[in-house]
């Protein structure tokens, strides 16, 4: 691995000692009962969401199997608005667009620097990166386009296909290539593409490694961060607001939905390609991997489909920490 690449991502794993400084210490936290209304907005303080699940005092907990809350952060009529603020910037090519749009954040001025490509499945964490990169003095660029995985084939949705993604992922591809970040992160909704006017799995599998390969040739780490899957009580938000005395209701059993997203295409492809890192953040958003539930610690999981609140995802920052030093073979930890 590049020298540079090993400074950049070895310092996410400094974040997992210092990031402390902005979550609260999560002690056990109880189920509390039916309010017989409405739900009121949990104080940042009281909703350490995926933080919880690092605290020792919590470890027995089965947060698919708590029932009821009294507040959550955001409230549920707010969830699709809770998300990364490359929305409200523009940032995000909608479809029609062929033109990549590269959008700074973290550290501006840092050396080092991380570029997340692909379509909203990355573009939900921005956030998250953004504050490691601010704390650990790495720049943040992004690169994303609506319901467009970053692969060297062409891609159809509702039978109509999509011509603009192959063009923007090339275009995509030269930015990285001139821009030459450390790591690239990328991640996608879609597992299928399609080849001689067939849709296949294996498709998008060979377009994957093919822009990958050509990352890796140029000297850039390239880093998967496994789909997250669509819950079966979406809208997840609404079921939540319906029945916060019965949140039994909006969890959803893992195996399922996972096998149906984008992770086992995008893991097939990395194992396909030496040297590409995973991260699977499943712990995070399904703690136990069994039952996946709609809240934990008082902050909701879910904003539109299978998409994060940005509130959660922010609150699941260490464990993304250790998850991208862990798929860059832990590079400067092994004095920690």
């Amino acid at each position: 691995m590049p020298a540079r690449t090993r400074l950049v991502v070895g310092a996410l794993v400094v974040l997992a000692l210092v990031v402390a400084g902005v979550v609260v210490t999560v002690g056990r936290t109880s189920p509390s009962p039916p309010t017989g209304g409405s739900l009121t907005l949990a104080r940042a303080g009281e909703s350490p969401g995926a933080a919880a699940l690092l605290d020792p005092a919590n470890a027995d907990v089965d947060w698919g199997a708590v029932d009821s809350i009294r507040s959550v952060r955001p409230l549920p009529r707010d969830a699709k608005q809770d998300r990364p603020a490359l929305y409200a910037e523009g940032c995000q090519v909608l479809a029609g667009d062929a033109v990549p749009k590269v959008c700074v954040d973290g550290d501006r001025d840092a050396e080092r620097t991380v570029m997340l490509i692909g379509d909203s499945k990355i573009g939900q964490w921005q956030t998250a990166f953004a504050n490691l990169g601010r704390r650990e003095h790495w720049r943040v660029l992004s690169s994303t386009k609506s319901a467009c995985a970053f692969t060297d084939a062409d891609m159809t949705s509702g039978g109509k296909a999509f011509t603009d993604c192959r063009e923007w992922g090339r275009a995509a591809l030269a930015d990285a290539l001139r821009i030459k970040p450390d790591v690239v992160v990328t991640s996608q909704v879609h597992d299928t593409a399609v080849v001689d006017g067939k849709r296949s799995k294996g498709a998008m599998v060979r377009g994957l490694q093919r822009y990958w390969e050509k990352l890796q040739a140029a000297g850039i780490q390239v880093v998967v961060l496994l789909d997250n899957p669509m819950p079966t009580s979406h809208p997840t938000y609404q079921c939540v607001e319906d029945h916060p005395g019965d949140l039994t209701r909006c969890a959803y059993e893992l195996a399922g939905p996972l096998a149906e997203s984008s992770a086992p295409v995008q893991r097939a492809a990395a194992e396909a390609t030496p040297g590409v890192g995973v991260v699977d953040m499943a712990p995070a958003y399904c703690p136990g991997l069994q039952r996946c539930p709609a809240v934990i610690c008082r902050v909701l999981v879910y904003r539109a489909g299978s998409h994060l609140t940005k509130t959660f995802t922010v609150s699941a920052q260490r464990q993304l920490a250790r998850q991208l030093a862990a798929a860059t073979d832990g590079a400067l930890t092994r004095n920690r």
